[in-house]
């Protein structure tokens, strides 16, 4: 057992994963500390303004954004094991201009939609002036997308060069700012607004992080990256087309999954429970986020490693790669989602106000439900992309929102409160279903140790 486990830690696949696993618990928790005081400061109803103000800008960004950051992260993978660099600069100059030009379309359509959206779903229970600076409060929000840019570019560089300590340190620094900023803000105007402010004011600060830790990066012996001198210089010449159709075929099935398990089910709490409602709900993600985050380090870890494989036409190697990793992270995940659940009670009881325990426990409990199958769900979106199955990947999702968003509204008139809730649930449990096919791709090419297709 000792000599595997030490096996284990040589691989720098694992200590990569391991890197952004800690990274990942680390910036949960900052969440949970900073919905934490908000609660004390705010109240539930206040701290659910705040949520729908984000989950309204989050409504607009997903059904507009065209899904480009993971489609970036595989080309310049391939791009980097194989040396070439022009190709890498490209894609990342590429990744540059889509940002800008998707945020200032974002910013523009937010000025018209949001505060109008918002007046549609609540101004019965706000009335219209109130609804409408939540609308408002959504539309300063579509500015940390521009802002965000540079950030985004050294993500994805750090990301696809597997500079795995230097992409985890971006991320902690970056949730240490919003935490810090968000609470001043609340602290400061005692309302939501601060808090709104804080989340566009982190952006500033972690962006310029950002620059810093990039151009550090450059000179650390690792693979080649240009500077982004270089890359903003090249974006006038880039094209977007040929990228974008790529990026939008990932963007549809990422922003669907988005829209059903985060944004819809707060913004549907809101107007059927009540805005201490979308509070809970939010604490019961956050908390059973704890190891969906964990599995996002090693989701991050294995799309540069896979499109290693793939680019090398290592099928035997993508495989072992891709079977090791679904059942080692998914049984790890799945033992933490119930160690999670017998914490929950005690950990709400000490950490937030007392009206919030038994709502959250009954939602951590249903989200457990989804959780547990989409802790093997690990390297589902590599697979499909590195694969080119992108469109098998398009049917089965929306075939899944097909049958799950009718019975989300069927379970939110018979249960107000947590109907969404189970929506979530069943929504996350479709994973099932990718599960099938992608056992039958494998065992159709079981004799192969390379691609053919």
């Amino acid at each position: 057992m000792l000599p595997r486990v030490l096996q284990l830690i040589r691989d720098k696949f694992w200590r990569d994963a391991a890197t952004l696993q800690i990274s990942g618990v680390l910036n949960q928790m900052s969440q949970l500390v900073s919905s934490s005081v908000l609660a004390f400061l705010l109240g539930a109803h206040t701290v659910g303004l705040f949520v729908v103000a984000v989950m309204l800008q989050a409504l607009l960004y997903n059904l507009i954004n065209v899904g480009v950051v993971q489609t970036t992260v595989s080309q310049v993978a391939a791009a980097s094991a194989r040396e070439m660099r022009e190709k890498t600069a490209g894609w990342l100059a590429f990744l540059a201009k889509t940002y800008l030009v998707f945020s200032t379309l974002l910013i523009g359509t937010g000025w018209f939609v949001l505060p109008r959206l918002s007046v549609w779903f609540y101004a019965d229970d706000l009335g219209a002036a109130g609804a409408r600076e939540v609308g408002v409060w959504a539309w300063w929000l579509t500015f940390w997308i521009l802002i965000d840019t540079p950030r985004v570019v050294a993500q994805v560089a750090f990301q696809a060069t597997r500079r795995m300590l230097a992409l985890a340190q971006l991320d902690n620094g970056q949730e240490v700012l919003r935490m810090f900023l968000v609470v001043g803000g609340a602290v400061i105007t005692g309302s939501p607004k601060g808090a709104v402010i804080g989340e566009v004011l982190s952006r500033v600060g972690a962006s310029y992080l950002a620059l810093v830790m990039y151009h550090g990066a450059r000179s650390d012996g690792g693979p080649w990256l240009p500077s982004m001198v270089e890359l903003f210089r090249r974006i006038p010449e880039i094209p977007l087309a040929k990228g974008l159709r790529l990026g939008l075929r990932v963007g549809v099935i990422k922003n669907t999954t988005t829209l059903v398990v985060t944004v819809l089910p707060r913004l549907l709490l809101g107007g059927s429970a009540g805005f201490a409602w979308v509070a809970y709900f939010h604490v019961a993600q956050r908390i059973m986020g704890l190891p969906q985050m964990m599995m996002q380090g090693v989701s991050r870890t294995i799309l540069p490693a896979l499109s290693e494989r793939r680019g090398l036409q290592d099928l035997a190697g993508f495989r072992r790669l891709y079977m090791r990793t679904t059942w080692l992270a998914g049984c790890a995940l799945t033992a933490f989602v119930l160690l999670c659940l017998l914490l929950v009670k005690p950990f709400v009881g000490l950490a937030y106000p007392a009206d919030f325990a038994e709502p959250v426990l009954k939602c951590c409990m249903i989200l457990a439900l989804g959780v547990i199958p989409l802790a093997f769900a690990v390297a589902q979106d590599p697979f499909y992309i590195l694969t080119n199955r992108m469109k098998a990947n398009l049917i089965i999702c929306l075939v899944g929102a097909l049958v799950t968003i009718p019975a989300n509204v069927v379970l939110l008139r018979i249960y107000p409160d947590t109907g969404p809730v189970w929506g979530q649930a069943l929504y996350l449990s479709w994973v099932l279903v990718h599960f099938v096919y992608i056992a039958a791709y494998f065992r159709k090419r079981a004799h192969m140790t390379a691609w053919v297709d």
